[in-house]
């Protein structure tokens, strides 16, 4: 029931949003608009996107190598652009996510190692992404002279900070969960043993978090440069240094768990930050659409990536089952 219940407030909120944000814009002129992008730019978009997708991946593959775990990137590729696919269809990000646990499990057949692996490589990006939204927001904060902007971000850095020291000192955590009774199940309590000695074992080798943050802050400054470039496809002539304090936080609020896929949220921090430096009500709105588009048009190319491992999946199976036909 609470999870019905939730499903519905996210709904409310993404519907009231949209429908504050729209029901006074000409929608006709947004789609003249849109029809009028600069094509030139779609081209440098996608490869961004892209390169976003083998910073992730190759990520996710220092994580599996500290922990002596060896995939492909191309691998590791694939399983990330058939769980951005499913994103589409199943809650939020934990779709992907545990598509993708599935997927290295599958392979690896270390289903512990494959979770903390995913659970790190999510968390790093996040953590890179509060800390940006910070800085950015101190900005944002000078420039509109409103100090608010700055609560969500500071309280944001503050807790994920104190997620990452629990983490590291791994008693607090243990205790948290001995309290609740969950570790008191053999299996949850095998597990959760598991995911500490991954974590350790990240902590161990030599540079992994280095590498690992380093990625991160290049994820969010491609993803900065591919929404520029998207305002730019559409005429408005900002300078870069706008998107680096904006998007960043914008990103933050789509990303808290208020709204369905950040529908409403999104558009409502394009529109409010971007026409406090000139941009036009069309042109906000017409960016946060055309972000989302791109954004749903790159999960279905990540079905053709979906496909492929199911027919590597089942071509892996016919020749291993031959295999055995003839022994």
């Amino acid at each position: 029931m609470r999870k019905y219940l939730l499903i519905l407030f996210k709904l409310t909120v993404s519907i009231s949003l949209i429908v504050f944000l729209y029901r006074k814009t000409p929608l006709e002129q947004i789609g003249t608009l849109l029809s009028q992008i600069d094509l030139r730019y779609l081209l440098p978009i996608a490869l961004l996107l892209f390169f976003n997708t083998l910073i992730s991946a190759r990520k996710w593959q220092i994580f599996l190598k500290a922990d002596n775990l060896d995939i492909s990137l191309w691998g590791l590729t694939v399983s990330y652009m058939s769980g951005t696919f499913c994103n589409l269809f199943l809650p939020s990000n934990i779709g992907g996510d545990s598509y993708r646990i599935y997927d290295i499990a599958r392979q690896s057949k270390q289903t512990a190692r494959s979770a903390a692996s995913v659970f790190a490589d999510r968390l790093s990006g996040f953590l890179a992404l509060v800390i940006l939204s910070f800085v950015s927001s101190l900005y944002a904060a000078t420039v509109f002279g409103s100090i608010q902007m700055l609560v969500i971000p500071s309280l944001l850095f503050l807790l994920f900070l104190l997620i990452v020291v629990a983490l590291v000192k791994e008693e607090p955590v243990k205790k948290i969960l001995a309290v609740s009774g969950v570790t008191r199940i053999a299996v949850v309590e095998r597990l959760v043993d598991k995911l500490f000695s991954s974590f350790s074992s990240y902590r161990r080798e030599r540079g992994v978090i280095v590498r690992v943050m380093l990625l991160s802050f290049l994820f969010q400054f491609s993803l900065i440069t591919v929404v520029y470039l998207m305002a730019r496809a559409l005429g408005v002539a900002l300078p870069f240094y706008y998107f680096s304090a904006f998007v960043p936080i914008i990103t933050l609020m789509e990303a808290l768990p208020i709204s369905i896929y950040g529908i409403g949220v999104r558009d409502y921090g394009y529109v409010y930050f971007f026409s406090q430096v000139g941009v036009g009500d069309l042109q906000t709105r017409s960016l946060a659409l055309f972000f989302m588009a791109t954004g749903v048009c790159y999960s279905l190319i990540g079905g053709l990536f979906f496909l492929y491992n199911l027919w590597t999946r089942k071509k892996s199976i016919a020749l291993h089952q031959d295999g055995d036909s003839t022994v």
